[in-house]
């Protein structure tokens, strides 16, 4: 009897160990084609074909939240490339100073650890009034670090677009964009044993985050991450976002221009990388919104999960497959179809799961 009450207890902990469980969220960067102007809008075409992130979460417990945040990056020679999509009906922001304390405002935030390693690594703040913050830590605030507020990144691009107008309660807002430019030449100092530009399907770990606060009120705030940390706060670089750079260009995939585009014309772009070990990325192509459904099938053809089900708008959009069923439980190696469906498309793609 006790020896089945242990087993119970053990397989209730691994369950509850399963569930609590937090996805590392994982995005592949491309290469432009072009010269980037960082003007706080996303009008080249490189920026347009860049697919977004998911929505950001919750930084602590990965709930839904009700200001929708998503990002895109790029990358090419000198600069990785961070563009921030912030839904926001009241855009204010005070502080006008650089290193002045921006997270008690509206503001968005990158924090990157270029070589993972949890040590040596940075932070940058962006508020609606341009106005930077950036700092460098030499380990985690729970572990004892300290930020160093005069770090500078003397080569750092920024620009913010407003979507309505900053600071005037007397209308409603729209969104606010922020692009920001970080120089590899400065960073090759944090991790000299990387390379700068990067190779292909090189690794970084990096969280972005945002504030937005109520300004009136009981100014109140939420307070969300592109990938879920804990409630040890965002300084927990164990738990950042990866990004994979990618040696191919954003566009180099479109086959059609975008007045020739038809609503039967999508894409199933890529998956990167294929053959895969611990992830995979679907990256496809819609001209117009559309519901789009993406299913994992084994070689049997039987289905193995379902990795995405839901209304997209036009533009390039990303998937991520970790090799797991819908239980979580590790596949196989060998072949998989990804298939992409909507109401009047259906395509197959193989991937090959190593491992």
């Amino acid at each position: 009897m006790r020896t089945q009450l242990s087993l119970i207890l053990l397989l209730i902990s691994i369950i509850l160990n399963h569930l609590n469980a937090q996805e590392i969220r994982e995005y592949v960067v491309k290469r432009t084609t072009g010269l980037i102007e960082i003007d706080g809008q996303f009008t080249e075409p490189d920026w347009e074909a860049a697919a977004f992130t998911e929505r950001f979460v919750i930084y602590w417990d990965g709930s839904s939240t009700n200001l929708s945040t998503q990002a895109k990056l790029l990358w090419d020679d000198d600069f990785i490339y961070i563009g921030f999509k912030c839904e926001d009906p009241d855009v204010w922001a005070t502080f006008e100073n650089r290193d002045d304390l921006l997270w008690n405002e509206e503001v968005i935030e990158i924090l990157c650890d270029p070589d993972g390693d949890g040590l040596n690594y940075f932070e940058v703040q962006v508020n609606p009034l341009e106005t930077i913050l950036d700092l460098f830590l030499d380990k985690a605030y729970y572990a004892g670090g300290r930020a160093d507020l005069s770090w500078d990144l003397d080569s750092i691009k920024t620009a913010v677009w407003v979507d309505g107008t900053i600071n005037n309660l007397d209308d409603n807002d729209i969104e606010w964009l922020c692009e920001v430019a970080l120089p590899f030449q400065e960073l090759a100092s944090l991790a000299p044993s990387l390379n700068f530009p990067p190779n292909d399907s090189d690794q970084w770990r990096i969280l972005l985050t945002r504030y937005d606060y109520q300004r009136t009120g009981d100014k109140i705030v939420e307070i969300s991450s592109w990938n879920q940390t804990d409630s040890r706060g965002f300084h927990v670089p164990e738990k950042f976002g990866r990004i994979i750079f990618s040696t191919e260009s954003v566009v180099s995939t479109r086959s059609n221009s975008r007045n020739t585009l038809q609503p039967n014309d999508i894409f199933l772009i890529t998956n990167y990388p294929n053959p895969f070990n611990s992830s995979t990325v679907v990256e496809f192509n819609v001209p117009l919104s559309s519901h789009i459904v993406i299913k994992i099938y084994n070689i049997t053809g039987n289905e193995v999960i379902t990795l995405f089900d839901k209304t997209v708008p036009p533009g390039t959009h990303q998937a991520m497959w970790n090799g797991k069923n819908e239980y979580g439980n590790e596949l196989a190696s060998g072949i998989y179809f990804v298939r992409i469906q909507s109401d009047y498309f259906n395509k197959t793609s193989k991937i090959i799961l190593t491992r």
